[in-house]
């Protein structure tokens, strides 16, 4: 079952908390196998998430390895930490939200998805 459906249907129905879904996910991921190598510019990170999310052989229960074009750096965690916490960002300035910025909407208009 996909991951998305997992949860919202354990959360729809009350099955697990979502500590528990959690849990079992963290369970899922592969620490010692192949990571997913995620090439991103900070000039367009969104960019460099949908290629690398795109991928054949994207796999979502393998960690993330990020490298920022031009930056020298060796991902032990930290720029995981930043690519999410700047791609989490961009997404907040996708024209599909409205709203302030602790009270974003998901609005329906198809003109923010071009």
């Amino acid at each position: 079952m996909p991951i998305l459906r997992l949860v919202v249907s354990c959360l729809v129905f009350r099955e697990k908390s979502l500590t528990d879904i959690l849990q079992e996910l963290q369970l899922q991921i592969d620490i010692n196998g192949n990571k997913n190598v995620v090439n991103v510019d900070r000039a367009d990170i969104l960019d460099g998430a949908f290629r690398a999310f795109a991928r054949k052989t994207f796999n979502p229960c393998r960690l993330l390895t990020v490298r920022f074009a031009g930056e020298d750096g060796i991902d032990s965690g930290g720029l995981t930490r930043e690519f999410l916490r700047l791609a989490v960002r961009a997404v907040q300035q996708l024209p599909i939200f409205s709203g302030g910025d602790r009270t974003k909407n998901l609005t329906l208009d198809y003109i923010g998805m071009l």
